[in-house]
């Protein structure tokens, strides 16, 4: 399993050069290449939670739960791994409810007795740190694409600010490779989305309406042409 180092490593062979941003705006592209996939290809954890006899239980209990980007997908119960056929509640059965102390797991229609178990399955954040990142490894090379592109868009914002305007050659040199950094940027990027089967980020759907032109004039009147009745009838 792979490592953040090695993400690190991945993004030095694409992004060649020592800049100064450094190693801290590499794990920072990292990071936000993986919170960009997770959107795209969401961790699926299933963990098995304890009952207490109570309908109510809050999502934190979940190890890997995030606030705002996790959900949950299913709800198994009562659990038993002994059966082949699973008891998968009814969406209907279960409920997120809202309280002010956060967001609870409803009961609907079962209540999972002190001794059971139920078995929720949801999305969660993926991660990569310093032991083990959970991309999946027939996208790490994509994601790793992602992170360059991040890391390029980084540099390309460094560059353009960071020009001496009282040193003419050194100011077209920084311009110059901001424009370098933001177009390999964009390279890297669409590698990433062609992989995952992403649509290009710059087409936008065309715009359409409908509208009814079949209208009346005020009491009821028809049209000197194209009558009510001629255009029924086509």
């Amino acid at each position: 399993m792979s490592t953040r180092q090695d993400y690190i490593t991945a993004l030095e062979s694409l992004v060649k050069g020592d800049y100064e941003p450094g190693e801290a705006a590499k794990i920072l592209a990292i990071g936000q290449a993986v919170k960009t996939y997770s959107r795209h290809r969401p961790r699926i954890v299933v963990e098995d939670e304890s009952g207490s006899g109570a309908f109510d239980y809050a999502v934190s209990l979940l190890a890997e739960w995030s606030d705002g980007f996790s959900m949950i997908q299913q709800v198994e119960f009562p659990v038993d791994d002994t059966n082949e056929s699973a008891e998968i509640l009814d969406d209907d059965a279960w409920t997120i409810y809202r309280k002010p102390a956060g967001d609870y797991l409803r009961f609907l229609e079962v209540l999972p007795e002190t001794g059971e178990s139920f078995r929720a399955t949801y999305t969660a954040l993926h991660a990569c740190t310093d032991t083990a990142c959970t991309v999946k490894a027939i996208d790490e090379e994509a994601v790793q694409s992602l992170a360059a592109a991040l890391y390029c868009e980084i540099l390309a914002t460094w560059f353009a600010q960071n020009q001496d305007s009282t040193i003419q050659a050194d100011s077209v040199d920084h311009t110059s490779k901001s424009r370098d950094f933001a177009a390999r940027a964009k390279a890297f990027r669409k590698i990433y989305r062609d992989h995952l089967g992403l649509k290009d980020e710059d087409t936008v759907a065309a715009a359409a309406a409908v509208g009814d032109l079949d209208m009346k004039y005020p009491g009821g009147g028809e049209r000197l042409t194209h009558a009510r009745w001629e255009r029924n009838r086509r």
